[in-house]
């Protein structure tokens, strides 16, 4: 009973090295350097267990079969009696299977990973205490299998480390902030985001001089190492502070400078409005701007202002108070009753513009206020992001919403959407299934499921099988047909044409897209991606620039710098392919097809160390890949043969395996 309450407390520590804590946080001493790479291996595999041929193979890869499972069980002989000594019951055996007992270990590595989706600040900062370093940095066992896997592990943990500690930057004051995205420049000194970053923090406190410095910083840092000049973003945040007006610095705690709002847009949550007549509906008033401000602050993507009017104010004069913030966007609203009903009336406003970005009502019941309250404040948060993102795209949605449960539905499948990783485009899709079950004839429902199908088929979340492809083209085929001018959905029934090879056609869409809204960045890098794949190369990248430039450094920024990886690299631009495939795997790591291409711009410049560590990176997160399903099959397939040929050409040398 002693040592099972021990094993409850054994810690495997992986960043910065190997470490195992016992009960009394000493730490234990293992013999040679396999014992801890085995349990370092399996702390990381699903079920925290391997096969003994899986173990066999990657320790002793050039070994036959029968030599190098004897050298396992003599290690794990070793290793056991290490463990035995001090106490520790921690490696089990069933017949083909090795394993740790999860009940047993703590692992620094998950608590990281799983305190990342944390929207509290004191979550984020437990979760990021955990990396204490480069996974396992410094562990080399020289076997190809395992060293590979830890580079890989190591390039997936590192980008992380480096959007939560910018994630952390955003939600603290800007002084704590600047801190921490120095903490991330010292870990990847040519990381481009985090000097952007850096100069909004700085201009968020005044200092426009340590701003204009870092951008030279980061200039001659990339001019250095990759010899390109910085994105246009970063460019356009630079030329936003030369011909800032100095004086602009100096504006109140509660103004939000225009640099500083070229980085994130600042909003503005007013006083709700209380039309109801009773003075107890003034506290239902209040924590409704109170939630909706809680919530909306949780979004790093932007500055949140809450305007308190003062007492003498009231009504309509009250509503101006968030106009002398001069916040981009204001959010304000009303409640009315009608017995214990409860109307909520919110809208959003381009104070910039004058014109309304979003509007809705709700209707809820006051003996379940909170409830109400909670309802409200996540439904603005999805609508206000969606909304924005649109805005910020020059897009107007011309699909009908539908009824109130099937738009909850919509935004919800498109937050997940919009992370991109498989299990949230999972989740996601079974979101956007019970949308369309709801409402049927919804072009906003059917072109979201349809999209998700066909990104979940791009990151390996969804099989490439005929029916999965043919529904996604049906369903936004149904949606162009319900709104024939709908740009998005446009863009959307191209992407499922791309996904079962129509590229003449898909490439149709994109361009009658274009026509409806020459601004829309998305059909500008769709069309990118579809030009490369024919082999219109300087057609192709042209495109691509241009929806890098509309888009700025959104959500899906990487997906436009991925089609300009696809154009570069057919026009034979491998150097500069190579460039462009590190920043997309560094933004998306689970992104394969991004990874492939940096496999395969690796091997065609001769960085074939490089080649083979993005190799280990797809096989980690997808096994069965191989050169006879990547391509066509999970990637899509170059028009012309001699640029298919040679993309599996550079595959293959990269280490991606014949079958």
């Amino acid at each position: 009973m002693q040592n099972e309450e021990k094993d409850e407390t054994n810690r495997i520590s992986l960043f910065g090295g190997f470490r195992i804590e016992n009960a009394m946080a000493d730490s234990l001493r293992l013999t040679g350097k396999r014992g801890p790479a085995i349990i370092a291996y399996l702390s990381r595999s699903p079920g925290m267990a391997a096969t003994r041929e899986r173990l066999a193979d990657l320790f002793w890869s050039d070994s036959d079969s029968e030599h190098s499972r004897n050298s396992l069980r003599q290690t794990l002989s070793i290793l056991r009696r290490d463990l035995s000594r001090a106490g520790v019951n921690l490696i089990h055996s069933r017949g083909e299977s090795i394993g740790l007992t999860p009940d047993a270990v703590r692992v620094d590595v998950d608590e990281f990973e799983a305190g990342l989706t944390a929207r509290s600040v004191p979550e984020l900062e437990k979760a990021l205490a955990n990396y204490n370093g480069p996974f396992l940095d410094g562990f080399y066992l020289g076997s190809d299998g395992f060293d590979g896997w830890v580079a890989s592990e190591r390039d997936r943990l590192l980008s992380r480390a480096l959007e939560a500690f910018e994630k952390l930057a955003r939600l603290v004051d800007t002084e704590t902030g600047i801190i921490l995205v120095d903490r991330v420049l010292v870990m990847e000194p040519t990381r481009e985001e985090a000097y952007r970053l850096k100069m909004e923090l700085l201009l968020a406190s005044g200092q426009r001089d340590r701003a204009i410095r870092t951008y030279e910083v980061c200039r001659s840092m990339l001019k250095k190492e990759f010899g390109v000049e910085v994105g246009p973003e970063t460019r356009a945040l630079w030329q936003s502070m030369l011909s800032a007006d100095t004086a602009s610095n100096t504006q109140s705690a509660n103004t939000v400078p225009a640099n500083q709002r070229h980085g994130r847009p600042s909003i503005s949550v007013a006083d709700f409005i209380n039309l109801t007549g009773k003075q107890g509906d003034d506290f239902f008033s209040k924590g409704l701007m109170q939630d909706i401000t809680t919530a909306l602050s949780e979004v790093a993507d932007y500055v949140v202002l809450s305007a308190q009017p003062p007492a003498e104010k009231s009504g309509a004069e009250g509503t101006k108070i968030p106009g002398t913030l001069r916040a981009r966007y204001v959010l304000s609203g009303s409640v009315q009753r009608s017995g214990n009903g409860l109307r909520v009336n919110i809208q959003l406003v381009d104070a910039a513009g004058g014109h309304n970005v979003w509007a809705q009502k709700f209707d809820g019941q006051s003996e379940n206020a909170l409830e109400f309250q909670d309802r409200i404040a996540q439904s603005v948060v999805l609508a206000v992001i969606l909304d924005l993102q649109l805005t910020n795209w020059k897009v107007r949605d011309k699909s009908p919403p539908g009824p109130p449960e099937v738009r909850r539905l919509v935004n919800e499948a498109l937050m997940k959407y919009f992370e991109m990783t498989r299990d949230s485009l999972l989740i996601g899709l079974e979101l956007a299934e019970k949308a369309v079950s709801i409402g049927a004839d919804n072009a906003r429902a059917k072109r979201t499921l349809s999209i998700i199908i066909s990104m979940g088929v791009a990151f390996g979340s969804l099989p490439r099988e005929p029916g999965q492809i043919e529904r996604a083209v049906e369903l936004a085929a149904a949606a162009v047909r319900a709104v024939p001018d709908d740009e998005i959905a446009r863009c959307i029934l191209s992407f499922a044409l791309e996904s079962c090879g129509r590229i003449d056609e898909a490439i149709a869409e994109c361009q009658h897209a274009i026509s409806l809204n020459p601004s829309y960045p998305t059909g500008h890098g769709d069309i990118s991606m579809l030009l490369a794949l024919r082999g219109e190369v300087n057609e192709a990248v042209r495109e691509a620039n241009e929806a890098i430039r509309l888009g700025t450094h959104d959500v899906i920024d990487f997906w436009r710098h991925h089609g300009l990886v696809v154009a570069l690299f057919a026009g034979g631009d491998d150097r500069r392919a190579l460039e462009v495939a590190r920043r997309v795997v560094r933004t998306k790591p689970g992104f394969v097809r991004g990874a492939l291409y940096w496999a395969a711009s690796a091997s065609a410049t001769g960085n074939n160390e490089e080649a083979s560590r993005a190799i280990h990176h797809c096989l980690s997160q997808l096994p069965h890949l191989n050169l006879g399903n990547v391509c066509p099959g999970f990637v899509p397939r170059y028009v012309k043969d001699h640029h298919h040929a040679r993309f599996l050409e550079m595959l293959s040398r990269a280490g991606l395996p014949a079958s």
